[in-house]
């Protein structure tokens, strides 16, 4: 009885990764905006996803001074054509004008993460509600 009970958890969890992969996703996404509390930010940067990883780097601009506010995350995800869950093994973000996290640097929690795809944009709607919109990179 354990054997089987064994067997088949070892079945959905090698079977259920690959089913969950929206292949839509794979490609270089550029980055174009990041809504923030309902304020549109432009934002610059790159977008990865492979069939199986994802690697994120933007910057965008939070308060006056030099220095850019940037994200950087990295890890794999599983998608179903509305959700995808990010696994952060690297969460990097830079925030130059907080007094309180400039900079948080962390493999960060799995983040389940809404999306939509219009014709070549990503719309990305994290637990925050703040969005990331991409568009697919010619390549």
């Amino acid at each position: 009885m354990n054997r089987e009970i064994i067997t088949l958890v070892l079945i959905m969890c090698t079977a259920v990764p690959a089913a969950c992969k929206d292949r839509r996703l794979v490609g270089a996404w550029k980055a174009v905006t990041y809504v923030i509390d309902g304020k549109p930010h432009p934002m610059q940067g790159l977008f990865i996803f492979t069939a199986q990883h994802y690697s994120a780097n933007v910057r965008f601009k939070l308060s006056d001074g030099p220095m850019d506010d940037a994200n950087g995350n990295a890890g794999p995800y599983a998608a179903d054509g509305k959700r995808v869950v990010f696994t952060q093994w690297v969460q990097i973000h830079v925030r130059p004008g907080s007094t309180k996290d400039s900079i948080l640097s962390r493999a960060g929690p799995d983040e389940a993460t809404d999306y939509r795809i219009e014709g070549n944009r990503l719309i990305l709607t994290f637990p925050s509600k703040n969005q990331y919109i991409l568009q697919r990179a010619v390549e």
